[in-house]
């Protein structure tokens, strides 16, 4: 069973604090490769943090929303603001806006707004633009709190969107990057650069890209899986 897979990887459940091993559980009956697109669970999610190393910076906010059945569920959606003490540096401040001390009545420590976010992904598949960084700064929290990573399957649209395209043109600056893509898809970039905002807009780019690849053949799990993107 997949479970018991992600506990002989990872330790066995009896060793963890409760999230972690509601976490482990949930990939007991894991939806299979031959799973129509409709039924697969994402959590789309956008992480705004003190800077691009994942080996030093800090998340400052964490966006997700729920995708399936063709459906985005903002009644679900999650956005976390995180109290981190850190000196602003006039890049990232330009590109996300949060400064020391704002929006404190959400403001939650870094630990726990982790911690909310394993507890609403479970073992949906993790889909983010450049979702891999977003990814290594939710795990290097994990690391420091429990020794552990997360392990759901994981879906980045910038692949995804160059896999649809068919055209040999990746290396060109900007052609895969979020901005340009909803350009082209005629998405509306409201409260683009906060973390719940970039998280809406990067499912809706998600089900634009899935409803063209279903119109050529890539129907199921397995679809997905044989192509770049995971």
């Amino acid at each position: 069973m997949i479970f018991n897979w992600v506990t002989k990887i990872l330790g066995t459940s009896r060793d963890h604090p409760e999230f972690w091993r509601q976490y482990l559980a949930s990939f007991d009956g894991t939806l299979g490769k031959r799973t129509p697109i409709e039924e697969i669970g994402f959590v789309v999610f956008d992480t705004e943090t003190t800077g691009l190393d994942s080996r030093k910076d800090r998340i400052l906010s964490i966006g997700a929303v729920k995708v399936q059945n063709w459906q985005i569920d903002l009644r679900q959606s999650l956005d976390c603001y995180v109290q981190q003490s850190y000196q602003p540096v006039g890049e990232t401040i330009e590109v996300h806006g949060i400064l020391p001390g704002t929006h404190n009545e959400y403001n939650i420590d870094e630990i726990e707004a982790v911690k909310q976010f394993v507890g609403y992904c479970h073992n949906s598949i993790l889909v983010g633009h450049h979702v891999a960084f977003d990814i290594s700064m939710v795990n290097q929290v994990l690391k420091g709190m429990i020794g552990q990573r997360l392990v759901n399957k994981r879906l980045d649209t910038a692949a995804l969107a160059v896999r649809v395209s068919e055209k040999k043109d990746y290396e060109q600056p900007g052609t895969y990057g979020l901005d340009t893509l909803c350009k082209k898809y005629k998405i509306p970039m409201s409260d683009r650069h906060t973390a719940a905002g970039d998280a809406f807009i990067t499912a809706v780019l998600l089900m634009k890209l899935l409803a063209r690849l279903k119109s050529r053949g890539v129907k199921t799990m397995g679809d997905l899986l044989r192509g770049p993107g995971f």
